[in-house]
């Protein structure tokens, strides 16, 4: 699978359900659930618990629950694609941007990144 090739709807259904297991994991602060999907090819690049964690307490109480909402853009890349949802936070009533990079490694999406901006 040539996933940077697939349309919108069919790169979203492979990729959307990665990313919303990844949030959902992040509400239960489940590291091993949010690291499921993430590319580790490159281990200096891995997310640490002591970090995960440490994301969790800077911003955990702030803003609470992150849900994905709409889709604002999908970004080909000749080897990765960016997609940007809006994200609605539980403890804060403007929406926030979320943004995940997509990589195809031994043919499976991975997330290559991801990061919200709020």
């Amino acid at each position: 699978m040539k996933f940077t090739k697939l349309d919108d709807k069919e790169l979203l259904d492979v990729v959307k359900p990665l990313a919303e297991h990844t949030e959902n994991s992040w509400n239960q602060k489940s590291y091993e659930g949010f690291c499921r999907f993430l590319y580790e090819g490159n281990p200096d690049g891995r997310l640490s618990e002591e970090e995960f964690n440490h994301q969790l307490e800077e911003s955990y109480d702030t803003f609470g629950i992150h849900t994905i909402a709409e889709l604002v853009v999908i970004h080909r890349n000749p080897e990765n694609v960016i997609v940007i949802w809006k994200v609605d936070f539980e403890k804060r009533k403007e929406l926030g941007l979320l943004m995940y990079r997509f990589i195809e490694h031994e043919g499976k999406a991975l997330i290559d990144g991801c990061t919200y901006h709020a």
